[in-house]
């Protein structure tokens, strides 16, 4: 038994937003204070937000709009008082009633030419047929509501009329065609983000599923339903999902979980005062009890039921309520009580207009089908013809774009060669410039050390000779004079080193061989020299100094501390840097002497140049020493 998951067209003369009770309190104490046409609109919204939360209130307010609307000259608002009217009548099941007020407001709207007006009346007309079993007017209604919203382009009302006229083909047996159309409606409003079409469409799948014993896929639906029913406060949708939760478990063969389905529904319907929706519940109880041979209670809600349907005058579920009937007195084998319930059945049966074949809802079918394939067909011109169009455009577009970008490509290239080779010249302009200043200051440092502290360093060595000379038989007083004598000489020769690389330009590999051969002689150890680098190779002040004293530095602490015989030195080239490795066959170099001025002062020279140090000491294979700089 299906209660119709439509999406209702309303039409009103207020705003369709929900109201608080506080609110629709603040309006009804404006009530007093209105007269005519203001009267009539704020009765006719109250008449609205009333239908489904109190339709007895509504009811009454509708039947104080239309009474003061039949006074004033003004057919449109009797047209709106006629159709805000109907909605309650359509929640307590009076469908006639419903049916009758509509068709006075389409009398009006079609004499005034109201389009909008015209579609919510047929729709509205549809939906009271359709409950009172009318089948053939209902989708003759149908038809004309979806004629004239495709006039106005109005696609939302299209889904939702769409919907209504699959409902039709789907009672009237055509399940797999309104399951197809359903489905089309599904797709679109997922698309559109249409929630309310989308609620109804899930309620109308389940129910074609079921139809078609597909339960898995009907219970999905339906429960998919039920968050959005409570997210879009839709509580008659919601006692609709779970009234159709409970004919899937029934038909499933689950009846106790079906049964407790149709419980939460008639709750629901209670609180909502919809007699049309309790009725069927009661129906679907009774039949549920039925099954689980609990024939007390199923008579209880079968009676129950045809009470509540038999004053909403549906035929068709007065109907069934009478074959639930039937078939629980026929289960009691009480013969003749089954048979007077059958009479009934059938002679409400003859009242509803069931078109199972009928030509008119068949063709419905096909002319859905034959739109949708022109109206894909225009589509695919029109994306096609707008598809030429913007790839012209984007041709157009890109080729400017593109030649544009080309233009600004190369203005900025060439504006940064020129920026960067203006950076290099400053750049070699302001290295000469530290260079001179520097050459500058070391020169200016040189002449001191040699014109002051070379002046009276050689005072002193002359002072302690002609000292040594003075007493000649004071042998420990001499040899003191000596040591000093020689110590000052040895000072004296590093300040002339310090300041001949101070004083040096850029030299060469040659100039460092000349240098280190200065020292050889100088020393109780053999030096080997070994290169394979051109001596013409060019090297930077600063890269000679720092070579030099640390070739110096590690002869010092190889006579110190390595007690070898032999030091050797190499200069060789790789992937375009230069090695210097200073290697003795000493003893090695001590942990605790590892980290000692010496070492940390050439580690700090090899840096200065930003080359690598390292240190290799072995107690067997002596000590190996290595500077490694970019050349």
């Amino acid at each position: 038994m299906k209660l119709l998951f439509s999406c209702i067209l309303f039409l009103t003369t207020g705003s369709l937003l929900a109201q608080t009770q506080q609110q629709l309190d603040s309006l009804e104490r404006l009530l007093p204070r209105k007269k005519g046409k203001e009267k009539v609109q704020l009765l006719n919204d109250l008449t609205f937000y009333y239908f489904r939360a109190d339709a007895k209130k509504a009811i009454a307010f509708g039947s104080q709009s239309l009474k003061l609307a039949q006074t004033l000259n003004d057919e449109t608002i009797l047209a709106n008082t006629y159709n805000d009217y109907s909605m309650p009548f359509l929640t307590t099941g009076n469908f006639q009633k419903s049916v009758e007020l509509n068709t006075k407001a389409l009398e009006i709207r079609t004499r005034l030419k109201d389009t909008s007006g015209m579609i919510s009346s047929y729709a509205k007309l549809g939906n009271g047929h359709f409950e009172l079993g009318q089948y053939k007017k209902a989708q003759q209604a149908y038809n004309k509501a979806i004629y004239f919203a495709k006039i106005l382009g109005d696609e939302n009302t299209l889904l939702q009329l769409y919907q209504n006229s699959a409902n039709v083909l789907e009672v009237s047996g055509f399940i797999k065609e309104a399951l197809k159309m359903q489905l089309d409606v599904h797709e679109i409003a997922l698309r559109t983000d249409n929630k309310l079409v989308q609620l109804s469409n899930y309620g109308n799948l389940g129910s074609c599923y079921q139809k078609l014993k597909q339960y898995e896929k009907a219970r999905e639906m339906y429960l998919k339903a039920i968050p959005l029913a409570r997210e879009t406060n839709q509580s008659e949708q919601l006692a609709m999902v779970y009234q159709g939760l409970g004919v899937v478990e029934r038909a499933a063969g689950n009846t106790d979980l079906g049964l407790k389905y149709y419980q939460q529904a008639f709750q629901l319907y209670k609180r909502l005062d919809s007699k049309t929706g309790e009725g069927i519940i009661a129906v679907n109880i009774g039949n549920s009890f039925a099954d689980l041979k609990q024939p007390d209670s199923a008579a209880f809600y079968l009676n129950l039921g045809l009470q509540l349907v038999k004053d909403t005058k549906s035929y068709r579920q007065i109907m069934n309520a009478y074959r639930g009937l039937s078939e629980l007195e026929l289960s009691r084998k009480n013969y003749q009580k089954a048979a007077e319930y059958l009479v009934l059945q059938n002679k409400y049966q003859d009242s509803v207009t069931i078109f199972q074949g009928n030509e008119l809802i068949a063709d419905v079918f096909g002319k859905y089908e034959l739109e949708k394939n022109q109206r894909a067909l225009a589509e695919s011109k029109a994306k096609n013809a707008k598809n030429q169009l913007y790839q012209a455009i984007w041709i157009g577009i890109s080729a400017t774009l593109l030649l544009l970008f080309v233009i600004v490509f190369l203005f900025f290239r060439h504006k940064r060669k020129i920026a960067k080779e203006e950076l290099v010249r400053t750049k070699q302009e302001e290295q000469y410039l530290r260079e001179k200043q520097l050459n500058e200051q070391k020169l200016s440092i040189s002449r001191e050390l040699h014109d002051n502290v070379g002046s009276q360093i050689t005072y002193l060595i002359s002072s302690i000779d002609n000292l040594s000379y003075m007493d000649e038989e004071n042998e420990v007083l001499n040899t003191k004079l000596q040591d000093l004598s020689n110590f000052g000489r040895n000072t004296m020769q590093e300040l002339r080193s310090t300041i001949w690389a101070m004083n040096s330009e850029d030299g060469s590999i040659e100039t460092l061989l000349t240098r280190i051969e200065s020292i050889r002689n100088k020393i109780p150890l053999s030096i080997e020299i070994h290169t394979k680098l051109d001596q013409n190779h060019p090297l930077k002040s600063t890269e000679l100094l720092n070579l030099y004293r640390i070739i110096q530095e590690a002869i010092q602490n190889t006579l110190k501390h390595a007690q070898a015989t032999c030091i050797r030195i190499t200069l060789e080239e790789k992937e375009n840097r230069v090695k210097l490795t200073i290697t003795d066959d000493g003893k090695g170099v001590q942990t605790g002497n590892a980290q000692g001025n010496g070492l940390q002062n050439m580690r700090h020279r090899c840096e200065q140049i930003g080359g690598e140090f390292q240190l290799n000491t072995s107690e067997k294979e002596g000590t190996a020493i290595s500077c490694t700089f970019v050349i």
